[in-house]
């Protein structure tokens, strides 16, 4: 099966707790496998629409994923 590349927004008090926190989610979603390329901060709302209800949600404490399935 092919990868299904997604963003996760989250808040979280340290990078361990991110990452636990979106697997978590991604299990809750029914990915069995999953690969975290790149771990960041975000500083200040992003301009891109795609993510503005996921950036609240994260600032609200859920847990935002935003998949990209073709």
């Amino acid at each position: 099966e092919a990868a299904i590349p997604v963003n996760i927004l989250l808040r979280a008090a340290d990078e361990d707790s991110a990452v636990r926190l979106a697997l978590e989610a991604l299990k809750g979603q029914g990915f069995a496998e999953a690969s975290l390329d790149q771990i960041g901060v975000i500083l200040e709302e992003p301009d891109d629409p795609t993510f503005e209800q996921a950036y609240e949600d994260a600032l609200a404490g859920e847990v935002a994923v935003v998949a990209y399935r073709a």
